[in-house]
């Protein structure tokens, strides 16, 4: 486990030209940049192509960082900037709130999908329904509610950390994830058969259906990449009854686990190809966070920086 000292020697190394340290910082951010992505969007390319966006503004925009709360936080920060700018999902447009997913299941069940298991289901299947839909159910939540539950359950920043990234104070950002943990677990306990086995959605029933609409591709599955190596939803089940509620909820979000795509190529070319201003130029001597007249860097083909918070906003 990389320490926030090591990272901010990283940061500093990356600024100052080293680009080990950078394909470094890449490899330590995808991960959580992609699942928060992944989560927020629900859709495979959509994240991926978000996801090398906020990697980009990230690595151009390094100078910018002040060591001032961890780099987590700040990398985060410009994650959710550009998320909640991002035009409304399919999954966002079918389900605004809760009580839409009542209704969802209602219907199902009147149509006797509920009752109608595959006999024999592949476990990546189940596992990819499961996946499919817990973050099905997250997108009935506003965005700002949304965004608290992902970091506070899945990722698991604390509620000083979460406030940074949000722009919120710690009692505010507390208060959203409790909101939107209730309304997930109320809604989990009362229909979820894995965590309870009289509820009448299970993950055999429903992966029919999704297979139908086109929630689920199997030969192009959006978490589950390796056939096989997911816990069964039956197992998995057996394992949340010995938690209480709110460790369910938590332990159901944080067992999927989407593999990230590797960005570092991606930097490595954009690096290569002097498309966007990354680290400090060999040219420039003295001060490395020097920076070239913007005359020096339209004429050597640079883009300029992408747009992101300002220091200021980032610490208000």
């Amino acid at each position: 486990m990389i320490t926030e000292k090591q990272t901010e020697h990283l940061v500093e190394a990356a600024v100052q030209g080293s680009r080990d340290a950078l394909e470094k910082l890449v490899r330590q951010i995808q991960e959580p940049v992609y699942s928060l992505s992944l989560r927020m969007l629900l859709n495979r390319q959509d994240a991926e192509d978000t996801a090398q966006e906020i990697i980009i503004r990230v690595i151009t925009n390094l100078r910018s960082y002040r060591f001032e709360g961890s780099f987590r936080a700040w990398v985060l920060r410009i994650a959710v900037n550009k998320l909640l700018t991002v035009r409304k999902t399919f999954a966002e447009k079918k389900m605004a709130s809760i009580e839409d997913l009542d209704g969802i299941l209602d219907r199902h069940e009147a149509r006797g999908w509920l009752a109608r298991p595959l006999e024999a289901p592949e476990p990546y299947l189940e596992a990819e329904t499961r996946a499919i839909c817990i973050h099905a159910i997250l997108s009935a939540l506003n965005r700002s509610h949304r965004l608290a539950f992902i970091l506070g359950v899945v990722i698991g920043v604390d509620s000083r950390e979460g406030a940074q990234i949000l722009d919120v104070s710690p009692a505010a950002y507390r208060q959203r994830l409790s909101r939107a943990r209730a309304r997930i677990q109320g809604f989990l306990i009362n229909n979820c058969g894995i965590i309870d086995d009289a509820n009448r959605c299970r993950c055999g029933c429903i992966l029919p259906v999704y297979v139908k609409t086109g929630w689920i591709h199997p030969d192009k599955p959006m978490f589950n990449e390796n056939p096989g190596a997911k816990e069964e939803p039956a197992r998995l089940g057996d394992y949340l009854q010995e938690m209480d509620e709110l460790g369910q909820i938590t332990a159901l979000y944080r067992s999927v686990a989407p593999s990230s795509p590797d960005f570092v190529a991606m930097v490595k070319k954009i690096y290569d190809d002097r498309r966007y201003r990354i680290l400090a130029d060999p040219q420039v001597g003295g001060n490395p966070a020097e920076r070239l007249p913007a005359a020096r860097i339209m004429n050597r083909g640079w883009k300029p920086l992408l747009a992101t918070p300002t220091v200021q906003q980032y610490k208000n």
